[in-house]
């Protein structure tokens, strides 16, 4: 008898006797796999604890996934069983660039609801409403301003005006050139330094010809 008839008959005696009840895969272990906390913690309790003495081969991992993912606290969600008797949950977060009003803005550019955040971020103050704009700003700034050791503190976005406040100084930019103001104090920062020996509290880069230093 070959091996592909016997792994057919093996096959059909196996759902046969699955179908019949006389074996099954109940589930009795649900791991949570995760780097932190940052989720809705009873809401995830009430679905594990609905998910225990489910038949592991039926359990529709794609209905879980969903339900964990509709916390907005939460990037992604990785299921997997593990038979006979465990299912795998594999939590991964957002990750959190800064703090947008009462709110967390993320490295994917979304907001998120996180009441009490215990890491000490950046802040924006975006009088403008536009968080997409904010995101761009921030994570550019933050790319350019870390080639000459700045770290953003704070920033300020108004209809015309960006202001930067670094650990060290303050940056300030009209808003449709900020892209460019910024690189080109990038490639001018060594210079200013060496010139400007005193300590520098503010660089304002709406000058096409240089800067207004102080």
């Amino acid at each position: 008898m070959s091996r592909i008839i016997v792994s057919i008959i093996v096959a059909l005696i196996l759902v046969i006797t699955y179908k019949s009840g006389i074996i099954s895969f109940p589930i009795n272990e649900v791991k949570i796999i995760s780097s932190e906390k940052n989720y809705n913690e009873a809401r995830l309790n009430k679905l594990i604890s609905s998910l225990y003495g489910n038949d592991l081969l039926l359990t529709d991992i794609d209905i879980i996934q969903k339900n964990i993912m509709s916390d907005n606290q939460i990037r992604h969600a990785e299921i997997k069983k593990s038979f006979p008797s465990t299912l795998e949950i594999r939590i991964f977060h957002h990750k959190p660039i800064a703090k947008y009003d009462n709110k967390i803005l993320t490295s994917n550019g979304s907001l998120i609801d996180i009441k009490e955040y215990t890491y000490k971020l950046p802040i924006i103050v975006d009088h403008y409403n536009d968080v997409t704009f904010s995101n761009n700003v921030f994570v550019f700034s933050q790319e350019q301003l870390s080639m000459i050791n700045l770290k953003i503190n704070k920033i300020e976005i108004f209809h015309s005006l960006i202001r930067i406040y670094t650990d060290s100084l303050t940056l300030i930019s009209d808003r449709s050139n900020f892209n460019k103001n910024i690189k080109r104090l990038i490639l001018s920062f060594d210079e200013i330094s060496r010139v400007h020996r005193k300590k520098i509290t503010s660089i304002d880069m709406r000058y096409s010809n240089g800067f207004a230093i102080k």
